[in-house]
């Protein structure tokens, strides 16, 4: 059974691939172990097959019928073009896919990942003429908010796995890739892959808490959270949730507390 796992930018399908080929049932292994780079991602890890890479499949191979095979479709950062299917016809597509609540963690990893660059080269100032942080955060909220891909990779008609299946928590991920393919326990490789790439994940999860405080009328203190970036990812998630723009200008220290927000929504 040849598996073709289909995936956005951001190093999710290389470590997907990483957990069919070393733990899924009856999987080709590969010859080396997987080591983490700094980034997050699995790179290090050899493939058994070549990748489909932007269109083309450059090598003839011989796939054994009573083995699994894991192929990596790699069509580029905004291509989701169903061709590679005409190679694979009688292929398992595992597809990753994301909302708009983990839109954050794959743009944040593309930036990082596949453009090996950052959020202040991508995302610069220029012309704002301004180093002040709440001008920061107000260029990164409309980077979430209005960016296209924030629309894309969305289910169809194949085996659907949302980035919040892999990082919300390892039951969850281990269920979900199990209904596609038997894979064993594989704890230890999930909690360094979550751990490697909690910059990008732990913004997302620190929103939703925010957001869960502000819902329920609890309070919670939120001075801790100086990071420019998760700032503007719970600015989104506000925006997201009850349709507010936060003012940018008249928080320009971000937010204290809960109370705050829960007094800006009301």
């Amino acid at each position: 059974m040849i598996y073709c796992v289909w995936y956005p930018s951001g190093g999710f399908g290389h470590f997907v691939n990483a957990v069919l080929t070393l733990h899924g049932e009856n999987f080709v292994r590969p010859k080396k172990q997987l080591v983490f780079s700094r980034n997050g991602n699995s790179h290090s890890l050899d493939l058994v097959t070549p990748k489909y890479l932007h269109g083309h499949w450059t090598k003839e191979m011989e796939f054994q019928i009573d083995k699994n095979y894991c192929v990596l479709i790699d069509n580029g950062i905004n291509n989701e073009s169903e061709q590679f299917k005409l190679v694979f016809p009688d292929s398992t597509v595992i597809k990753i896919c994301y909302t708009d609540h983990s839109w954050p963690v794959v743009a944040y990893a593309m930036i990082n990942k596949a453009m090996n660059s950052t959020l202040n080269e991508q995302l610069p100032l220029d012309h704002w003429n301004t180093t002040q942080s709440w001008t920061l955060r107000e260029k990164y909220f409309l980077f979430l908010r209005d960016h296209d891909l924030r629309h894309a990779w969305r289910p169809n008609n194949h085996n659907a796995i949302h980035i919040e299946d892999l990082y919300d928590n390892y039951n969850k991920f281990l269920t979900t890739l199990d209904s596609f393919a038997k894979i064993e326990w594989c704890e230890n490789l999930w909690s360094k892959w979550r751990t490697v790439n909690s910059k990008y994940i732990d913004p997302v999860t620190t929103a939703q808490s925010v957001l869960d405080h502000v819902t329920k009328k609890s309070f919670a203190d939120l001075t801790h959270i100086t990071d420019i970036w998760t700032q503007a990812v719970i600015y989104y998630y506000i925006w997201l949730h009850f349709g507010i723009e936060v003012p940018h200008n008249n928080f320009a220290g971000f937010f204290s507390n809960t109370k705050q927000i829960a007094e800006l929504v009301a």
